[in-house]
This record gives C-alpha cells, sequence and structure tokens, in this order.
C-alpha cells in the first residue's frame, strides 16, 4: 500500500503505479492541465514512465479561461 498527496488530500492505492496510471485511475481530463511531483513539473510524455512513490506529493493544476 502506497500512500499519495494529491492537491492535499491523502490517497492509498494498493500498488505502485505511473503518473499517467494516476491521472486514469482519478478520471481527470488531460487538455489544459499541469502536473508537479514533489514540487518538480513533468512533462505530459513522461507521465507514463514516471513511476510514484510513497509519499510523494502530487500537484495537479488546469488552466481556466478568464478576463
Amino acid at each position: 500500500m502506497i500512500t499519495i498527496k494529491v492537491n492535499d488530500t491523502q490517497r492509498e492505492f494498493l500498488t505502485e503505479l505511473t503518473l499517467q496510471e494516476l491521472v486514469d485511475k482519478l478520471q481527470i481530463q488531460t487538455n489544459g492541465i499541469a502536473i508537479a511531483v514533489n514540487s518538480s513539473v513533468v512533462k505530459k510524455a513522461d507521465w507514463s514512465s514516471k513511476l510514484l512513490q510513497n509519499n510523494d506529493d502530487v500537484l495537479i493544476i488546469k488552466s481556466t479561461q478568464g478576463g
């Protein structure tokens, strides 16, 4: 069991997972988002290879339109 903090919410998973698997499990729309793991932005091309570790801090930022 691993614990990952996602946008200040603790979440537990049975096994290790990649950043892409996390996005899929949480059913997050990927258009217009950026993700940082432990304060380092991860390029979208690297999501499938970025393996999350116990106690990682994931920040998902959604862009918004405004004026």
